[in-house]
């Protein structure tokens, strides 16, 4: 069961990360259109978000279920630890970019939409860093 859970995991972060690398790829290629032409990708650009969602949401499962042997010595574990703090922080970073996707869906507002991708570079950058950590506990 380990190895099933260890391959949902490493696939989560492909879902998670992978998202995040496409919409700051897709974000600095928009910049270069027309104004009518960003407000359609604006629109089409949240669906990665879904994407980020489930990811994040895979991640946490078999995380969790991948923790079991560190939960009792976490405390001597100060990098497993960040990395378990990063991953809260990340939950909140979805929370916040999910709020600020349905507002740009319904305003059409180019601030709602700026916000969102601000978000998703920020858990671009988190799940980078979450990555790397896990390297330097588990290697």
């Amino acid at each position: 069961m380990r190895d099933v859970m260890l391959i949902v995991h490493l696939l989560s972060i492909a879902m998670f990360v992978g998202a995040g690398f496409s919409a700051f790829v897709l974000n600095k290629a928009a910049k270069k259109l027309d104004s009518a032409t960003i407000d359609g990708y604006n629109k089409i650009s949240l669906t990665l978000n879904y994407l980020s969602k489930t990811g994040l949401t895979l991640l946490i499962l078999s995380g969790g279920y991948l923790m079991t042997p560190y939960w009792a010595i976490l405390g001597q574990m100060p990098l497993l630890l960040t990395k378990l703090i990063l991953v809260v922080v990340v939950i909140i970073l979805l929370v916040l970019l999910a709020i600020y996707a349905k507002k740009a869906k319904q305003t059409n507002d180019k601030k709602y939409f700026a916000k969102v991708n601000n978000l998703q570079f920020l858990n671009l950058l988190a799940g980078i860093v979450i990555i790397v950590l896990a390297v330097l506990v588990f290697h």
